[in-house]
């Protein structure tokens, strides 16, 4: 049977970004991948600075950036009443707030970081099918093309996704709400340059953001309630547009053309522990988050990070990683964790009311973020995971500076 120091089940951006952020920690590490490479994800992600600086840091960007826009600014308004946000780079002494990046870019450069990772043993397409543990060893069994394989680790990482399958073999509950919406993904093209500013757009039923992509292009994902966004779907491209311009209005000019549409149900689904024994919930399998405020990913790398360098850390002093390890990893990882969550879950419904508490109240308390500006750093500081201790591999020229140290 096998023996790892660490199986990965996962390969997706959380997965494959964990593996490739360990490549210096000589571990002997396995990767259970589901699926084969794919070139059709359709969803673009709002990067923050840190989760660039963390693929800069494992080489990616140069394959990246010549796909990536960066964000300047974040303009946010509520259709039908005054007052607006302005979030700027310089607010918090940066050169951009983060980057536009189509997901099927990132997911072949981290397909290609890990298939040259020597001590990565990758076993794809492949599924889970039982998982058992003692107080010493996790015990697998996966189906790949060729049959059954078991195989045995120290700790495990489930990176599956929403609906986790380990999540699912350890009997680990979900709080699930279902808001009852979905979002469209999209992408616009412009008649004039977007100058880097990202737009959401609050509507009475959902939002619109409009982020900038290279040249004179945005996307855009919609969110409404199921019912609108059904009946947005069965629109031509030009009766869409039209709705679209409608909803959005002219910040951005006349609206010249779509791309496919795309259709994500959305809910919040939060594990109720992230930690069960030998093995510890990354990314989507511990949390998935509604889309609003752009937390999703941007978290899960924050924990990628913190994991990899908690791991790397106790390497570096010559011991062993080992289950232990692992409340402490997830105490770390809590506050930012319980911000992200809470931003945009509460994002997704305060907007979405006409009442008196979602009124006036609101537009002032919009006025007074961006005119406050201790307060408006503390927001953007807080969303882009940089209070507190922010992990080293969402700073500069982290192996560098470790692997010299």
């Amino acid at each position: 049977m096998p023996r790892f120091d660490l199986v990965i089940v996962g390969g997706g951006l959380v997965g494959a970004g964990l593996a490739a952020a360990l490549r210096h920690s000589g571990l002997r590490i396995a990767v259970i991948d589901s699926r084969r490479p794919s070139s059709d994800d359709p969803r673009l992600f709002a990067l923050n600075n840190g989760s660039c600086q963390f693929l800069d840091n494992l080489h990616l960007w140069p394959r990246l950036s010549a796909h990536a826009s960066p964000i300047q600014q974040v303009h946010v308004t509520r259709h039908g009443h005054f007052g607006s946000v302005r979030l700027r780079c310089e607010d918090v002494g940066l050169r951009n707030l983060g980057h536009v990046i189509p997901a099927r870019h990132i997911e072949a450069a981290l397909n290609e970081t890990l298939l040259s990772l020597p001590a990565c043993t990758l076993f794809r397409p492949a599924r889970l099918q039982s998982l058992d543990q003692d107080d010493r060893m996790v015990q697998l069994t996966i189906l790949t093309e060729e049959g059954e394989v078991s195989l045995s680790s120290l700790v495990v990482i489930g990176a599956d996704g929403t609906d986790s399958t380990v999540r699912s073999q350890l009997h680990i509950k979900t709080e699930v709400i279902d808001y009852e919406q979905s979002a469209i993904v999209t992408r616009t093209a412009l008649k004039r340059s977007h100058h880097h500013v990202a737009h959401e757009r609050f509507l009475a039923d959902g939002a619109v953001a409009m982020l900038p992509l290279p040249g004179e292009e945005c996307a855009t994902i919609w969110t409404a309630s199921n019912h609108a966004v059904s009946e947005l779907m069965s629109f031509s491209d030009e009766e869409f547009l039209k709705r679209l311009q409608d909803a959005f209005g002219y910040r951005l000019g006349r609206l010249q053309g779509i791309t496919q549409r795309h259709v994500f149900p959305l809910r919040l689904v939060r594990a109720e522990k992230m930690v069960e024994q030998n093995v510890f919930l990354l990314g989507n399998s511990a949390h998935t988050l509604h889309p609003i405020a752009a937390q999703g990913f941007n978290l899960a790398v924050y924990e990628v990070a913190v994991l990899a360098e908690a791991i790397l850390e106790k390497l570096q002093n010559q011991k062993c990683f080992t289950k232990e390890d692992l409340p402490e990893i997830s105490a770390l990882i809590q506050k930012q964790q319980a911000t992200s969550i809470g931003v945009s879950h509460r994002l997704s419904t305060l907007f979405s009311t006409d009442s008196f508490l979602g009124g006036w109240p609101l537009q002032l308390g919009m006025m007074g973020l961006d005119m406050i500006m201790p307060v408006k750093k503390k927001f953007i500081e807080a969303i882009m995971g940089r209070t507190g201790r922010v992990p080293g591999l969402l700073l500069s020229d982290f192996y560098e500076k470790n692997l010299s140290a």
